[in-house]
Parts: C-alpha cells; structure tokens; sequence
C-alpha cells in the first residue's frame, strides 16, 4: 500500500510541483489550499505524513499542527514544515507544537525527499 502524504500550501505552484515529485516516485498524494482545507482532507483520507506552510489564509500552519497534535486520532501524524518567512523562529515555533523539522523556501527537493522517507518510515512508539 502507498504511504499517503498531504501537501498543504496556499502557493499553488509550491503544492502542485511537490504532489507530482512526491507521485512520480511512489507517493499517494493529496494537496490543501489553507488550514481548514487541510484539516478537512486529513478526516476524509488520514495521511502519514504532512507537509505543511506555516502562513497561509483562514489558518496557518502551526494552528494545523496544534488541532492534529490535540486529537487523539491525528497526533502522531509527522509534520515537516515549509516557510518562506524567518525559518530560525518557525524552527523554534515548529519544535515548540511538535512538528520538525521546517524547510525554508526555496528548498532542496532531495533534502526535503530524505526528510520525508525518514519520518514517514520512522515506527510509531
């Protein structure tokens, strides 16, 4: 069974280019426009892993991650963030609600490729 990555950004070039990478070797992938759009496909389709901007409109990232990390049938869903904005602080602010590591755009494909097969292969404790 494909593993399952959601790929939330509200740059549509950003979400569209990492969903077809992602899909080209392997990926079942799901793509979200803001946090409540993300939050809403995360119940319908349980990912394994999401990626996930930290701003966006109606509902940044680390507000995502605080809801997934409150409910009981999301918190152990790993989180990498993407940021265009002052990557040290979201690194500081990502660590703090539990979703690490946080990649600055623009990114490394095959970094953040490394990071995505760690954490979604990483066993659940």
């Amino acid at each position: 069974m494909r593993k399952k990555i959601l790929v939330v950004d509200d740059e549509t070039d950003i979400h569209q280019m990492l969903a077809e990478q992602l899909s080209d070797i392997g990926y079942e992938t799901i793509v979200a426009s803001d946090g409540d759009e993300a939050l809403r496909k995360i119940q319908l389709n349980k990912p394994d892993l999401v990626i996930l901007d930290v701003v966006m409109p109606k509902m940044d990232g680390p507000s995502v991650c605080t809801a997934l990390k409150e409910d009981p049938r999301t918190k152990d869903i790993p989180i990498i963030f993407l940021t265009g904005l002052r990557p040290k602080e979201d690194e500081l602010r990502g660590v703090e609600i539990g979703g690490y590591p946080v990649f600055a755009k623009p990114f490394n494909f095959e970094e953040l490729l490394g990071t995505v097969r760690e954490m979604i292969n990483k066993p659940k404790i």
